[in-house]
């Protein structure tokens, strides 16, 4: 009897001592796994940050920082802010590829600019996917962007809102500014999938 008790005895501690081997094996390559799944999904994560940052290019001896979610845009015909708003009044939607000089941006994000037309009146151009420009450095320089513009109508509420952005960039908006918004306004607005911002001209 004492034999058999021994036996199952030591039955048991050989089975426990296998069970737990056979766990802490488990646990191991689990905990590979995971591991891989970590250093994997680690390496694919891209920083947001870098997709903000614009690319240089040159065009026409001068040099450009690009802007934007399109920045492989065809350079072969460019068109004038004058022909740019011409076209849209006259065909309702056109994209195309224009030239201009900034005239003015958002004060706030630098999320829009405004291009000027040979009679000082200007065109607004939005930004597809909300991207942004410097508001430091914009203003005055050449410019070439692409996309879509169509005849579009802003409210009462957005054209307050750019008085606004005036005021922050410093120019002088009357009470009479704001008192004559009373309307939605219909004109021409471009909504750019890129833009190209000149840094320096060539020699």
């Amino acid at each position: 009897m004492k034999k058999i008790f021994t036996f199952l005895l030591i039955a048991c501690f050989f089975w426990s001592c296998n069970d737990t081997s056979e766990t802490d094996v488990l646990t191991s390559n689990e905990s590979d796994v995971i591991s891989d799944e970590y250093d994997d999904a680690s390496s694919s994560e891209s920083n947001p940050a870098d997709e903000d940052q614009p690319s240089q290019m040159t065009f026409n001896d001068s040099e450009y920082l690009v802007y934007g979610i399109n920045r492989n845009f065809q350079l072969d015909t460019l068109i004038s802010v004058d022909e740019m708003y011409n076209g849209i009044l006259n065909d309702g939607s056109v994209t195309m590829t224009v030239q201009g000089s900034c005239s003015e941006i958002c004060q706030m994000a630098g999320c829009w600019i405004e291009v000027a037309k040979s009679d000082s009146t200007n065109v607004f151009v939005k930004f597809k996917d909300h991207f942004t420009l410097p508001i430091e450095s914009t203003v005055g320089k050449s410019v070439v962007f692409h996309g879509t513009g169509k005849v579009d109508t802003t409210s009462i509420e957005m054209q307050r809102h750019y008085l606004d952005d005036k005021v922050k960039s410093g120019e002088v908006v009357s009470k009479e500014d704001y008192d004559a918004i009373v309307s939605p306004k219909v004109d021409i607005t471009f909504i750019a999938d890129g833009i190209m911002v000149q840094t320096a001209k060539g020699n």
